[in-house]
């Protein structure tokens, strides 16, 4: 269906006052009383005193498809159909007809009627209308939006609302229409990289990212000094993305190595490894460091360490996985084998596992970045001390002996052992000539792939209060 005035605003909210609101009230109860007194109610619970100025689309749609169906305590039957009722009657009044259509819409009556069935059902079909009403800030290739947004983002989210209204109600994005999605995705870019009315020389963007780095340093400081001054040591540096350096393919290397001699799948053995022969292939041909693995031809792959540790980092990554007795490369490690840049960004995000690993991986790398920056050669003692004092302050813990504990250093290099073996192999940090070297160092292509993670945690939504 067409935009028409019957269901476009012909009047902008902020260019009504609260007399206008108080006489388009006053007309409607000399109509009926009742219609009167629900407008009322839906203004109120609208506006909370803000006026008629805060009214915006995305506010209607959440008042009409959440808070209606869920915030009110009532028996009545039928209370939100009234409600709704009420505010399109003040809305059309007002030359709101637009948000009057919302209210009216078979959509919101299919929003009531399931949240009258049971929650699990109307927040269904919450998601669903929310997501056709077109004015949905979706994602973007290089951003996505927070769970727990702070004042910046939550602005900056509203900003990208507005401008996804005027384009839905203007026709330059028609929710169904081919190409919409695309379109839809355009307006955001533009607004979210739209200047910042409050900050000369900043966007939405610029603005949101920044109160994300506080947040991610501020969080640390609260907890634990060393790790606060090591990610506060960093933080301008993520501001803006991390440009790939020329030479991605070295560190990929070895990935698209294992990816490509993998092929489309791999069968496995009883114990779920590679099996033998395939394992004796890859390591005599291995691109990474032969002073690092056994002198002797492996006899499975638990003796090839470095081969383990990346066939387990790609099915961290999604480019592999396990499919009952066999080992499969997945769309994306296809494309990873056949684009070195894809490859690059995977390695990127994936630099460090999850949970306690990924912790003491992620740590660490921030105090070789400190040093690198100080241009001071760091001890491996030195990463493992710093790291498990930070791991004391932030609250982890281990268990010996069924007696809890904090964690000490061997704990940290037991945890960073697989992961610093990818990262060898790919020439993130410099080549050692034992596992037990006591230095350890960044290498160019390890600072770039560090601080393109860092970005990419640090800038990245939260999800969490941590």
């Amino acid at each position: 269906m067409g935009v028409t005035e019957l269901n476009r605003n012909l009047v902008d909210p902020e260019g009504l006052s609260q007399d206008d609101v108080d006489e388009a009230l006053s007309r409607l109860a000399a109509r009926d009383e009742e219609l009167a007194g629900s407008a009322d109610q839906a203004y109120e619970t609208l506006t909370w005193g803000e006026g008629p100025g805060v009214l915006r689309q995305a506010g209607v749609q959440y008042w009409l498809w959440y808070v209606v169906p869920t915030k009110y305590i009532t028996d009545e039957v039928g209370y939100m159909g009234r409600l709704a009722s009420g505010a399109a009657a003040l809305f059309d009044e007002l030359g709101l007809h637009g948000y009057a259509a919302i209210c009216r819409s078979s959509t919101t009556a299919e929003v009531h009627a399931a949240f009258d069935r049971g929650d699990t059902e109307g927040r269904r079909a919450l998601r669903r209308a929310i997501e056709r009403s077109g004015i949905d800030p979706p994602a973007l290739p290089d951003f996505a939006w927070s769970d727990l947004m702070g004042g910046e983002e939550a602005a900056a989210r509203s900003a990208v609302e507005d401008a996804l209204e005027r384009a839905v109600a203007a026709g330059d994005v028609v929710v169904g229409g081919r190409g919409w999605r695309a379109a839809q995705a355009a307006v955001a870019e533009a607004a979210l990289n739209g200047d910042h009315p409050e900050m000369p020389g900043q966007s939405w963007r610029t603005a949101l990212v920044t109160e994300r780095l506080e947040h991610w340093v501020g969080a640390a400081q609260r907890r634990s000094r060393l790790l606060g001054s090591a990610r506060a040591a960093v933080a301008n540096r993520l501001l803006h993305p991390v440009e790939p350096p020329s030479d991605v393919s070295v560190a990929v290397g070895p990935l698209v190595w294992f990816l490509d001699r993998h092929g489309d799948e791999q069968p496995l053995t009883q114990a779920g490894y590679l099996t033998p022969s395939f394992v004796r292939s890859l390591h005599a041909e291995r691109p990474w460091d032969r002073s690092l693995s056994a002198g002797r031809p492996p006899r499975s792959e638990s003796d090839e360490m470095t081969l383990l540790s990346l066939r387990e980092w790609l099915q961290h990554a999604g480019a592999l996985r396990k499919r009952k007795s066999k080992l499969t490369r997945t769309a994306a490690g296809a494309a990873m084998a056949a684009d070195p840049a894809r490859a690059w960004g995977v390695l990127t995000r994936h630099l460090v596992p999850r949970g306690w690993s990924g912790f003491v991986a992620e740590t660490a790398l921030l105090h070789l970045i400190d040093s690198k920056g100080r241009d001071e050669e760091v001890s491996y003692k030195d990463v493992l001390a710093f790291v498990a004092e930070a791991a004391q302050y932030m609250g982890w813990t281990t268990s010996d002996g069924g007696a809890t504990r904090l964690p000490a250093e061997h704990d940290v290099a037991w945890a960073l052992f697989e992961t610093r073996l990818v990262w060898e192999a790919c020439g993130l940090v410099d080549s050692l000539e034992s596992l037990m070297d006591r230095r350890l160092d960044l290498s160019e292509l390890g600072e770039a792939a560090a601080l393109s993670f860092l970005r990419h945690v640090a800038a990245g939504p939260r999800t969490s209060l941590g």
